[in-house]
């Protein structure tokens, strides 16, 4: 009797796994970010009985987007969720391959108003949120609060472009021979910073008001606060001042790290990876990213989620169960914490072991300050266009042409007339 007893409820079990509905998910999280993204799926596998999800590291954003395309075309092998950066939010919108956010929620009877304003802004496209706004971040400051003892630099929460030059040469050291043995200022070659300063000064990256207004038709980061901010780093760069790493995060990182450069600019999202690499070399303080003359409030950065048409009723609703479970303030306090993603719903920071961990850290409070102190408007919305991905890259090459001597002005000028042909092409695709 026992033996059959046994018999039943192992064949209950199986049938039970056997009955899960899988899920795939991409994801282009790598390093200490995949093992706190795979943490969440487990969590998620384990809280239920009907979903299995399987998750996928599908390389950088460029890679992920590249791939979910290419599945696309070929009607076949694409994800039942995939995380997309922020800038592909028009492309997805686009695609016609994206169930809605927006109607998920409200079909279950999710209250969107959970969500912090910024991020459902950011996502939300022709009046519709399309994306979960997963790991949100923000640009910020990391300095060697050391160094800046040192140097007699009062430590302030906010910096203007002014500002942040003046530190920068007195934090710089040279030997006899003038070589710099520590950098005052060091940040990687990456758009997203030209993009941010301009929003953080009020100005915007494309035409139709960041797109918000209308659809953008053409690029506008020749504006003032670009140019100032790629011709002082130019001129830092020349000076000693001011590292120049090229597009590598990880090489302006490890300077940082072992104290050859005072202050850099990274995402909030790289705060876990900064602290421990630094480990006891000094003590780390975060501040809010510089702007030109006036702040006016960044961008959120990032990357959301989707889900995607095309499966069965089923397959679609574990789909949102698992996008649903990612917006509980318990798994988005315990994301927060082992990244410094910020939460993207209301009320996690209440919760006692994030008020905790933020009374130990503070530098977890920095990018949720930064953008509850930030104006919100179309240009702290960010840029919402087509062809994003290949417009970064034109930017960053106008950043190493300054680099290299020419002004500013110029190269950001001949960059956005690339980018207005990438954008044309683009919405002549999607005939808009």
């Amino acid at each position: 009797m026992r033996r059959l007893v046994w018999f039943l409820v192992l064949g209950w079990g199986a049938a039970l796994a056997q009955g899960k509905i899988t899920l795939q998910f991409w994801h282009s999280m790598g390093g200490v970010l995949g093992e706190a993204t795979e943490a969440l799926v487990q969590d998620f596998n384990r809280s239920q009985n009907r979903y299995e999800v399987k998750s996928q590291y599908v390389g950088s954003y460029d890679d992920g987007i590249n791939k979910l395309l290419a599945a696309l075309r070929a009607g076949r092998g694409y994800p039942h969720v995939i995380q997309v950066y922020d800038i592909g939010a028009r492309i997805m919108a686009d695609s016609g391959a994206v169930v809605p956010l927006e109607d998920l929620a409200r079909a279950s009877g999710f209250d969107l108003d959970r969500f912090l304003s910024q991020p459902r802004n950011y996502y939300t496209v022709e009046g519709k949120l399309y994306g979960l706004p997963f790991n949100s971040s923000n640009p910020i400051l990391y300095l060697n609060a050391a160094a800046l003892d040192e140097a007699g630099i009062p430590f302030k929460a906010s910096w203007s472009l002014k500002d942040l030059e003046e530190a920068a040469r007195k934090l710089t050291k040279k030997d006899a021979q003038g070589r710099t043995v520590r950098y005052g200022l060091s940040i990687p070659i990456d758009s997203w910073f030209v993009e941010q300063v301009s929003y953080n000064s009020g100005y915007f990256f494309c035409n139709g008001e960041n797109g918000r207004r209308a659809r953008a038709t053409e690029a506008a980061f020749d504006n003032e606060a670009a140019v100032a901010f790629l011709d002082m780093y130019a001129r830092l760069v020349r000076e000693g001042v001011a590292a120049n790493t090229g597009r590598n995060w990880t090489d302006s990182q490890n300077l940082f790290a072992q104290g050859q450069a005072a202050i850099a600019a990274y995402s909030t999202a790289s705060l876990t990876g900064v602290l421990r690499q630094v480990g006891g070399r000094f003590p780390v303080r975060t501040a809010f990213y510089p702007y030109l003359k006036e702040r006016n409030g960044v961008a959120i950065g990032g990357a959301a989620l989707y889900v995607l048409k095309g499966f069965p009723e089923a397959e679609v609703q574990g789909a949102w169960a698992f996008v649903r479970f990612l917006l509980e303030p318990k798994t988005q306090a315990k994301w927060h914490l082992a990244t410094g993603y910020f939460p993207v719903v209301k009320g996690v920071v209440e919760l006692p072991e994030v008020r905790q961990a933020h009374v130990r850290n503070p530098n977890f409070t920095t990018a949720i300050r930064q953008l509850e102190t930030s104006k919100a408007n179309t240009a702290s919305a960010g840029c919402l266009m087509g062809s994003f991905p290949e417009i970064r890259q034109y930017v960053a090459a106008a950043w190493e042409a300054t680099l290299q001597g020419k002004p500013a002005r110029e190269a950001l000028r001949e960059a956005k007339a690339r980018a207005d042909e990438a954008l044309r092409r683009y919405n002549a695709s999607v005939a808009r």
